[in-house]
């Protein structure tokens, strides 16, 4: 069966993500709490978000013993792919260029970014770059 395609989170739920991308190993919710202590969220609220995210396969449930344990199912990679994908579609009419150059106007890279900018453009230009 082909893979479902990944869909655009909303910002509270990219939120919880972004905090179980920080582990390793499966989470109880307790940990994911004081991950996202700057979000004030109830255990509840958090609860609510994390059944969604499993509703939508972004993330696993397991119980061990009387704790539910959860671990993203989605890697950040894909997800970071998928919307890069669709802000360069969306806004850049699929022009990586016209991206850059909107970024390099808007002098939202630095020195240093822009010379690993570089260093990127000119490995991609050597032969037998993909």
């Amino acid at each position: 069966m082909p893979k479902k395609p990944l869909e655009k989170l909303p910002e509270a739920e990219l939120d919880v993500m972004l905090a179980l991308w920080t582990h390793t190993q499966p989470v109880r919710t307790a940990r994911l709490l004081e991950d996202l202590a700057d979000k004030a969220w109830s255990l509840s609220t958090l609860k609510v978000l994390l059944g969604r995210l499993a509703d939508k396969s972004f993330v696993e449930v397991t119980r061990e013993g009387r704790f539910t344990l959860y671990r993203a199912r989605v890697r950040e990679e894909d997800y970071r792919r998928m919307e890069t994908n669709g802000l360069l579609r969306r806004y850049y009419k699929n022009s990586v260029a016209g991206m850059v150059a909107a970024l390099v106007q808007d002098e939202a890279l630095t020195g240093s970014e822009l010379a690993e900018l570089k260093e990127l453009l000119r490995k991609a230009g050597e032969p037998g770059a993909e």
